[in-house]
């Protein structure tokens, strides 16, 4: 998903271009977990700068949960309603962009434990935002 670019004075990655609330720049080191929650209005994109990481997914439309593993270049878009769990392989470096970011006062995270008692309910209509992911 991301543009790269490369020639002889380096690199370059063009992760998104507009409509992000949120970019954060994570450092996480080998052998941890990380998220384990879901949020119901935002968007998450992982673009992984340096390391790997082990992402496991659980969407509400579907039954089993999926893994899936990023290295340095890649990228994963999370929707709302998707659990989301990451266990960092080695030293890792990321950009983590939300939709709409985290508002302090009434912040997006929700605990895995609230995920379980969703099942089996419809899944809410949330709109995709305005984002352009390149």
């Amino acid at each position: 998903m991301p543009v790269f670019h490369s020639d002889d004075r380096g690199s370059f990655w063009q992760v998104a271009q507009k409509g992000w609330g949120e970019i954060n720049f994570v450092e996480t080191l080998a052998d941890k977990h990380r998220g384990n929650h879901f949020h119901k209005e935002n968007y998450e994109l992982f673009f992984i700068v340096k390391g790997q990481v082990e992402v496991t997914v659980r969407s509400l439309k579907q039954s089993k949960a999926q893994t899936f593993l990023l290295s340095a270049g890649e990228c994963l878009l999370i929707e709302p309603y998707e659990l989301h769990t990451f266990y960092t392989r080695m030293d890792t470096q990321w950009m983590v962009m939300l939709s709409e970011g985290i508002a302090p006062e009434n912040p997006d995270f929700h605990k895995a434990s609230e995920f379980e008692q969703l099942i089996g309910r419809p899944l809410p209509k949330v709109e995709a935002p305005a984002i352009a992911l390149n």
